[in-house]
């Protein structure tokens, strides 16, 4: 498929966003940034302009102009302010934050640690924190899955980045990361944004989270250091990187900074995206049973692998289409650097531009009846049919998520393997609203009754889902 977009005429205006008097867009932001992405899509077209009190914002609402911004044009923007400044205190100087050739050196260094080898040798343990998960699940009357999910991809991240046991760590963990994204979120939409460096009790709290965090992180980095030891994995290859000019090494800051940031993209994505799944799954239990034959046909029984993960096409579907409905990362926010246009419309220099990743996902021309859970939209090479970013859950150009395919394998392994002998059931009928904070969760959580597969677990009435199922 051609990849280019064709440059469009310039106008001088996006279409602008009705809003309130003084305040604009930011009280729907404020309340609906999910639903309000989606609507935006829909009813202003591909470019589009939010009045966010005395801010505006750019939303660029199609594949061609997502492409513009992060593939075509990407030299000409950086991370806007929610990273380069709401989540520094959290970050650091990681991957997330980095900006040109700074970002450029560390995805080189980072890039043996995602090579296509290393990951699959991953597969394994990821199985065995799952069957462990399974177990302690099975024992469970009910369960929160957005939290287990949580629970089990920092296990997860903690062994295969870090050679490290974090489960006796996940509440501090989780915890910590929660109140930072929510205390970023909140200083970011208001009306007058103040930065971390101020200390309302916001900020305090933001800085009391990633002290929690820090000790966590720092431990780590201390006893591994104090060992000298080099296990392969992402943590002792941090320590072992000399710079290439003068052979220093890193400081424990700036590894901090690096493992922080894998921390947080590395389990939080996952995690939110398998909540979706399952949620959706308890819909639709028709869907459910297609996967249950599915693992069944393909495991016979036995501990999941690598290698089966072709025989299990389906699964992948489910976990694809959770993503195109409830992307984690439902937002990308840019700054230009310059003067120049995206889909025809003026951009200024120090502009902020978000991708609008949620309502490209729910575009009714690129996706029939976008509301609708229907994995079998990414049957075969379906997915591959579609314009260049018309699905872009991990971002895209040379920002794309470094994580994707681990990411990728993850869900897939640990989906398969707790459908393989579980059966949750939702509670509630209700539909689930989502909570849009730096990734998109499902707010409340994703409350189930649980059984063994095989076993009659009680009945649950399951409505079709509404016309707005982010809702």
């Amino acid at each position: 498929m051609n990849t280019a977009y064709a440059e469009p005429p310039v106008m001088h205006l996006a279409n602008r966003v009705p809003g309130v008097p003084l305040l604009g867009s930011l009280l729907e932001f404020q309340r609906d940034r999910f639903g309000l992405a989606i609507r935006v899509a829909r009813e202003q077209g591909e470019m589009a302009e939010l009045r966010m009190g005395f801010f505006t914002l750019l939303m660029a609402s199609s594949p061609r102009t997502a492409h513009e911004v992060l593939v075509e044009k990407n030299a000409s923007f950086v991370k806007s302010a929610g990273l380069a400044v709401f989540a520094r205190p959290l970050l650091g100087d990681g991957l997330l934050t980095a900006e040109r050739d700074v970002h450029k050196k560390q995805r080189r260094m980072m890039a043996p640690v995602f090579a296509h080898k290393r990951i699959a040798s991953y597969g394994d343990v990821m199985v065995e924190k799952t069957e462990k998960a399974r177990a302690r699940l099975l024992g469970m009357e009910t369960a929160d899955l957005a939290e287990e999910m949580m629970r089990l991809t920092l296990d997860i991240v903690g062994k295969t980045l870090f050679d490290a046991e974090l489960a006796g760590e996940a509440s501090v963990i989780g915890g910590a990361l929660t109140d930072a994204m929510r205390q970023m979120m909140s200083a970011m939409i208001r009306l007058v944004p103040l930065p971390p460096v101020v200390p309302t009790p916001g900020n305090l709290r933001l800085r009391g989270a990633v002290r929690r965090l820090d000790g966590v992180v720092y431990d780590l980095i201390r006893e591994r250091r104090a060992s000298g030891e080099d296990r392969g994995d992402m943590l002792g290859m941090l320590l072992a990187t000399r710079d290439a000019d003068d052979g220093s090494s890193l400081s424990d800051r700036e590894v901090r900074d690096q493992a922080m940031t894998l921390m947080l993209a590395g389990h939080e994505t996952t995690a939110n995206a398998l909540a979706w799944a399952f949620y959706l799954l308890g819909r639709h239990p028709e869907v459910r049973d297609r996967v249950e034959r599915e693992v069944d046909l393909a495991l016979e029984g036995r501990r999941a692998t690598v290698l089966d993960l072709p025989r299990m096409p389906f699964t992948l579907q489910v976990l694809k289409e959770s993503m195109r409905l409830y992307p984690p990362a439902y937002v990308i926010g840019r700054k230009a650097t310059e003067d120049g246009t995206v889909g025809g419309v003026r951009v200024a220099r120090g502009q902020v531009l978000l991708v609008n990743i949620a309502g490209i996902h729910r575009l009714p021309e690129l996706f029939a009846d976008p509301d609708r859970f229907d994995p079998d939209r990414f049957l075969g090479d379906a997915e591959k049919k579609l314009p260049p970013l018309a699905y872009l859950p991990f971002g895209g150009g040379p920002r794309v998520c470094i994580g994707n395919h681990f990411a990728m394998m993850e869900g897939h392994l640990l989906l398969a393997t707790l459908m393989q002998k579980l059966r949750f059931e939702l509670v509630s009928e209700e539909p689930l609203k989502a909570e849009p904070l730096v990734t998109l969760r499902p707010a409340g959580g994703v409350k189930v009754r649980v059984s063994a597969r095989g076993e009659r677990a009680s009945p649950v009435v399951v409505r079709p889902p509404c016309a707005q199922t982010y809702e």
